[in-house]
């Protein structure tokens, strides 16, 4: 009994001689060709997509994921398999590996920011911000009265009151900032409580909160909350150690970001979450267990009247 006489697949007709078996299907060698270049596989190694043969560096040029900084692609052969080889950021943002010493991350939400997106005239040392957070940046006061009035009613809705004092904001820059912490080295921080230096006991006269200017809309918001917290605790006249006060100020922003519930605020609350400094990280650990054990606005009520934290930690 006769064979039948494999038919090519490209051209439809009787092979005679030579054929290739791939693809489920058998072809002239001429006519076995990459989808992309038109030029004949033969019996180098291919790739696939959508049932359509490739070679693997017009794959590699059509198909593979880039850096989203230099263009260059992240995928490379390892003998017949491709792999990709990249960093992720939080952001799900692929870039090359050597990426992440050549170029410095925003201060802010730990983007890379290479050379042609930093802001002009960037000077060393200075805070480096990603197109992103110089986006929704609040720069001056008109620009961060609506936010801070949103954070006041949802602080309130907390079950924070302040006895009717009045808060003022401020937006004051790096250096003027730190300038608040004499006795600290607080180059960095990014809000501070500011009130009489007639002590923090009964009667003490909160002016509000001061925060760093330049903050991206979030961050802000953040930082805001956190500080509402401090003066909730200096107007009830409550005195932690440093790790309970700090703590609960990550607490109340943290609830503030899982809250709001956008990619932004997840980032944040995520930071909180995996901070690993022993006064604000574990700090927050510790009053986020206390407050999952007694319920938040039992906390509020049992540091109000007690002037001290539950006995659960």
């Amino acid at each position: 009994m006769w064979a039948a006489q494999p038919i090519c697949k490209g051209c439809g007709q009787p092979i005679v001689g030579n054929y290739l078996n791939a693809l489920g299907a058998t072809w002239h060698p001429e006519h076995f060709v990459c989808a992309a270049c038109g030029r004949p596989i033969g019996e180098a190694s291919f790739q696939q997509h959508q049932d359509l043969p490739y070679h693997t560096a017009c794959y590699i040029q059509r198909f593979a994921p880039r850096c989203a900084y230099c263009g260059k692609s992240l995928m490379v052969s390892q003998g017949n398999q491709l792999v990709v080889e990249c960093r992720v950021d939080h952001w799900g943002t692929r870039y090359c590996k050597e990426h992440q010493d050549e170029y410095p991350a925003c201060a802010y939400c730990g983007r890379l920011v290479p050379p042609q997106q930093q802001e002009p005239g960037l000077k060393s040392g200075e805070i480096v911000r990603c197109p992103v957070c110089r986006g929704s940046a609040i720069e001056d006061i008109s620009e961060a009265k609506p936010l801070y009035t949103q954070v006041k009613q949802w602080v309130g809705r907390q079950g924070l009151t302040y006895n009717n004092q009045p808060l003022s904001l401020h937006l004051y820059d790096r250096a003027r900032l730190a300038a608040l912490f004499p006795e600290r080295n607080h180059t960095d921080a990014l809000g501070a409580t500011t009130y009489l230096k007639n002590g923090q006991g009964a009667g003490s006269e909160v002016r509000g909160v001061a925060v760093r200017q330049g903050l991206p809309a979030i961050l802000f918001q953040g930082v805001t909350v956190h500080e509402f917290g401090h003066v909730w605790l200096i107007v009830h006249s409550i005195q932690l150690p440093t790790w309970a006060e700090e703590g609960f100020c990550e607490l109340l922003s943290y609830r503030f970001y899982t809250e709001l519930n956008t990619p932004e605020s997840t980032f944040h609350a995520t930071g909180i979450e995996r901070n690993t400094d022993p006064v604000y990280g574990e700090g927050f650990r510790r009053l986020r267990a206390i407050a999952d054990a007694v319920g938040f606005s039992r906390l509020l009520e049992i540091m109000r009247t007690t002037k001290q934290l539950p006995v659960y930690y």
